[in-house]
């Protein structure tokens, strides 16, 4: 067996199957999966090897994981494993935001998101933990459904919700 180690730009892309039957058996793994999630919250997930070795216990944060990438396949998804290190370059980091990299330097300087120099050298890179800039990206989420939701809301008692655009 070769080297299994990852590097961080290695990444992978899983799509869902083409086969009806093989499609059919990932639905309903991850039903099966959520309904068990629930009932069993209390006991680790085992894995077992397609060898039938024996079942090794799942840590919750791995066990999150597979389910998430059987539930996007199960709707037809395609699902990409990309390692990460933990700290990241203010580039990589606006990558995953999907922001240009001098928007999310402002972000920086702005305190939004926590950071600090590689060295005390003026000049010196910067670089942000994974943790926070993940932290970041779920609070603009929330925002944004939050914001949607008051809009919603706010065509809703006007009246104006299901009316068509060209009627204003």
């Amino acid at each position: 067996m070769g080297d299994t180690s990852l590097a961080a730009g290695d990444a992978r892309t899983f799509l869902p199957e083409e086969d009806p039957g093989n499609q059919a058996a990932i639905v309903d793994l991850a039903a099966e999966l959520r309904r068990r999630q629930r009932s069993v919250a209390d006991r680790p997930a085992l894995l077992t090897g397609p060898d039938g070795s024996p079942q090794l216990p799942l840590p919750p944060a791995l066990y999150d994981a597979l389910l998430k990438v059987a539930e996007a396949l199960s709707q037809g998804l395609a699902v990409t494993v990309a390692p990460q290190h933990t700290t990241l370059s203010t580039y990589q980091a606006a990558e995953l935001l999907g922001i240009s990299r001098p928007t999310f330097v402002k972000l920086l300087e702005s305190r939004e998101i926590p950071y600090q120099r590689a060295t005390d050298r003026p000049g010196a890179h910067r670089r942000v933990k994974l943790r926070d800039v993940l932290i970041y990206q779920e609070k603009r989420r929330s925002e944004q459904r939050r914001i949607l939701d008051e809009l919603t809301q706010e065509s809703v008692d006007s009246g104006t919700y299901d009316k068509p655009s060209d009627d204003f």
